[in-house]
């Protein structure tokens, strides 16, 4: 394993995905998606402070025009967020995986680039939360900061991907600040409760599967399986 130091309490294994802390090991579950973040940052700010210039890009060689017909317009919701309908079969792949992402009309195959994939309405499945402060001068709620959330139907979609392996998992939406105070969100935090319950986040459950838009991997499964592991014990539905 090659550890990288995050910060001064945590290493992070991007090629395992394995935190290290106070040397013991553990699947770094969703919290990779930061990890990973955290990394590109330092490369990019070493990469400035020694004056080395950016990677070259190659450009892509031409490509002939594709004669077949054109594919079927994506299945999406009456709001345009993406509609899930899984394979009865799982997808071919040289690993013969046969997992539920397997079965996601969004399954990316091993070997097969991101780059051009996308699932069709992925933003919709996500909305805008305003944070808001009584005005000091007496007048409307004034803007505090935003927050970025899941709808009502992403909610939906990421208690379907936990309720592959924990049947018993329920949404649960809590509005910030609506128990009092000065601070007040407009929309509701939508989260995955498990049934010892721990809360999950909908909104990172999505990003980390559908990994923020591009498509989903065997990988996908992996993940939210060891962090459903991680958070309520092995007796889970594999």
């Amino acid at each position: 394993m090659s550890y990288v130091r995050i910060n001064s309490t945590t290493e992070y294994d991007p090629a395992t995905r394995t935190i290290r802390q106070d040397g013991q090991t553990r699947p770094a579950g969703l919290a990779a998606l930061a990890f990973s973040n955290v990394l590109e940052v330092q490369q990019e700010v070493r990469r400035a402070a020694s004056g080395e210039p950016a990677p070259a890009t190659t450009p892509s060689p031409a490509v002939a025009p594709d004669p077949s017909p054109p594919a079927a317009p994506p299945a999406l919701t009456a709001s345009g967020a993406p509609l899930i309908t899984l394979r009865a079969e799982p997808a071919a792949n040289p690993w013969n995986y046969t997992g539920p992402a397997a079965r996601n009309p969004y399954y990316l195959a091993p070997g097969v680039s991101t780059g051009d994939a996308g699932v069709a309405g992925y933003e919709k499945w996500f909305q805008t939360a305003n944070v808001l402060q009584a005005s000091p001068s007496g007048g409307p709620p004034v803007v505090a900061y935003t927050m970025r959330e899941v709808t009502e139907e992403g909610a939906q979609e990421a208690l379907r991907l936990v309720q592959e392996y924990v049947p018993e998992a329920a949404v649960e939406a809590t509005v910030f600040g609506g128990a009092g105070g000065p601070w007040c969100a407009d929309k509701p935090t939508y989260s995955i409760r498990l049934p010892n319950g721990t809360r999950l986040n909908a909104a990172a459950i999505l990003d980390s599967y559908y990994n923020r838009g591009q498509g989903v991997t065997a990988l996908s499964d992996l993940t939210l399986r060891d962090e459903l592991r991680w958070q309520c014990g092995w007796g889970i539905r594999t």
